[in-house]
């Protein structure tokens, strides 16, 4: 029940592989004027905070070479690293959510699965909140000490 997801159509993933060097280029001109008049903080670059890592497989808006080949012939063992390095950088991130929580999108998960994504989290001191699944995205609190 809690196994992988099925993977995306090949179609799918080619479509917004190729057509994001259309829409990118777009989306960065826009945002880049909406902070030049003064509407944004951050600009259409905003960097991270110190100290958080890295995620070598990109951003879930663009679909790095990386996760495109991980999305098409990805096995288990390279999905827990995936899954691992966007669990690392969301906790170091911080919580997301008033309540403490962190989400992961699916793209980060999807060959893994929840089973194997909840004990991946709960090496690193979290646990995934089922009763808050979603489509998409899973959420994930905090492991609280026994009293």
């Amino acid at each position: 029940m809690y196994g992988p997801l099925p993977p995306r159509s090949v179609l799918g993933l080619r479509c917004q592989f190729f057509l994001q060097w259309v829409y990118v280029p777009v989306g960065v001109a826009v945002g880049l004027a909406v902070s030049l008049l003064g509407g944004a903080g951050a600009g259409p670059f905003g960097g991270t905070r110190k100290g958080v890592p890295k995620d070598p497989y990109g951003d879930s808006v663009i679909l790095s070479r990386r996760q495109y080949r991980l999305e098409l012939t990805g096995t288990p063992e390279q999905w827990r690293e995936r899954a691992g390095f966007a669990l690392r950088r969301a906790i170091a991130q911080g919580p997301g959510h008033p309540d403490g929580t962190i989400t992961l999108p699916v793209s980060a998960y999807r060959g893994l699965g929840l089973g194997g994504l909840d004990e991946l989290a709960g090496e690193l001191g979290w646990r995934l909140a089922r009763e808050r699944l979603r489509f998409g995205s899973v959420v994930f609190k905090p492991v609280t000490a026994p009293r």
